[in-house]
């Protein structure tokens, strides 16, 4: 998957090749993008979802068709962040 930011790209499939730097930059990048679409699934932004409530909240009502429109991410994007910070993310296990 290539990720978009600002005028970068970053193809996930390379992403064990990227030097520390930029594996950290990436990581950071998709954990923001994680954090905001869990705190639009979730009715209370103090209360923080885990990686499974994130993904049942998916599932509910028109939520994916709310994420499209809020940040314009595809289904596979958003499930790729979820699949990424649960794998390599520490703080969202």
């Amino acid at each position: 998957m290539i990720i978009n930011d600002n005028d970068r790209e970053y193809d996930t499939e390379k992403f064990e090749e990227y030097s520390s730097y930029t594996q950290g930059l990436i990581k950071r990048l998709i954990y923001v993008r994680y954090v905001g679409v869990r705190d639009l699934l979730s009715d209370n932004c103090c209360i923080k979802y885990k990686v499974n409530q994130v993904r049942e909240a998916l599932n509910k009502d028109n939520n994916v068709e709310r994420i499209k429109n809020v940040f314009g991410y595809s289904i596979e994007e958003i499930n790729y962040y979820i699949d990424f910070a649960e794998a390599f993310i520490p703080m969202v296990r």
